[in-house]
């Protein structure tokens, strides 16, 4: 465990870091073949030096509307009564299980509606993934390893203000990955042809699989995720894809990171259209919810 010194300083590191452009990425062909080191290399750039914009609040929502997420995370944070209070995001508790599982959720203190918001994927915004991951184990929002990162896609989710879930794995997802860990791409050019089969958890179904593109990386402190997925949704469009496509579709994703047994991290993606060639029953989901121990 830190100290409160170590503690302090990480929660300062967050304040000033944020999203650098993924510029590596500009040409996947830059990646095709990289490993995942060299991936990681190429997705470092430095930060821009232009003003800091917000949110669209045309795309992204108004600080007026009445969701009821943004409403009670303005008001914890306003009074500093949430689990956690950072200037750029504070963290609450998330929906009570049955088996009272540990599960909180981190959520941004701009306005941003959801996935949807291209403004999550430029420079100017704060690194939420790393955030989460920093608080899903320091006190009093401690969650047991393997710590599961998710955000569910706008059909998904029930409210429409930006929320990572952090809970823990569940053991068949972690397994499950780490058996087919040959099947997961290993740099951003190949996660869109990659398939991994994954049991979790369907409340009507029992412990069911879903198909899902899996990337290996080494870790996110440097790396914008959001981007990262939008990326890999130009190459998963085909011919004739762009980024104007690919953030039109941004709000049917889903988006999980679980870390590998092996070292770095499973970043795990699907949306309902996602099929596996090889697997035709299977399909994929638009929920993170199965491959986290949330429920019931």
């Amino acid at each position: 465990m830190r100290d409160g010194d170590q503690v302090n300083g990480e929660a300062s590191e967050l304040t000033r870091r944020r999203f650098i452009h993924f510029s590596g990425l500009a040409g996947t062909s830059v990646l095709a073949g990289a490993g995942v080191l060299s991936g990681a290399q190429h997705a470092l750039a430095e930060p821009s030096s232009a003003l800091a914009k917000g949110p669209d609040p045309k795309e992204c929502g108004k600080t007026t509307d009445s969701d009821s997420l943004w409403q009670r995370s303005q008001k914890c944070h306003s009074n500093n009564s949430c689990l956690q209070n950072h200037p750029d995001y504070v963290v609450m508790g998330g929906a009570k299980s049955k088996k009272k599982y540990a599960n909180y959720i981190l959520v941004p203190t701009e306005r941003v509606s959801g996935i949807e918001c291209s403004w999550i994927c430029g420079s100017s915004a704060p690194n939420y993934w790393r955030a989460a991951d920093f608080y899903a184990t320091k006190p009093p929002t401690v969650v047991p390893a393997p710590v599961a990162l998710g955000i569910n896609s706008k059909q998904a989710r029930d409210f429409n203000q930006l929320h990572i879930h952090m809970a823990r794995a569940r053991w068949e997802s972690w397994n499950d990955l780490a058996a087919q860990d040959n099947l997961a791409a290993r740099t951003v050019a190949n996660w869109a042809d990659s398939r991994v089969s994954v049991r979790g958890f369907s409340e009507q179904l029992g412990i069911i699989p879903h198909t899902y593109r899996v990337l290996i990386w080494p870790g996110f402190n440097h790396n914008n995720l959001f981007a990262m997925l939008r990326t890999m949704l130009v190459r998963a469009l085909g011919h004739g894809g762009t980024t104007a496509k690919a953030q039109a579709i941004m709000q049917y994703q889903t988006l999980i990171v679980i870390p590998r047994p092996a070292g770095g991290y499973y970043i795990v993606n699907s949306d309902k259209a996602v099929r596996d060639p090889n697997n035709p029953k299977l399909v994929g989901t638009d929920t993170c919810d199965p491959l986290l121990l949330m429920h019931p």
